[in-house]
């Protein structure tokens, strides 16, 4: 078995109208990956859900998981 370290970030909209706005959180989830210099190699997984729903419609959010180069 290969060790790795794994670390994660989480974002969601801001709360009301532009909660439901996904191209919204992908261009800030986008925006977060390249200030923090994560490489395209080193990303594990996305994860991308919008169940909670409000009077807006979905309120989307995101987990981005890595593992930083050595």
């Amino acid at each position: 078995m290969t060790d790795y370290e794994g670390r994660h970030f989480s974002l969601c909209n801001p709360e009301g109208p532009s909660s439901a706005d996904l191209p919204l959180l992908l261009r800030r989830v986008a925006d977060a990956i390249e200030q923090a210099g994560i490489a395209s190699g080193e990303v594990l997984d996305v994860v991308i859900s919008g169940d909670q729903i409000t009077e807006h419609g979905s309120w989307w959010r995101a987990s981005v998981y890595w593992s930083p180069s050595s």
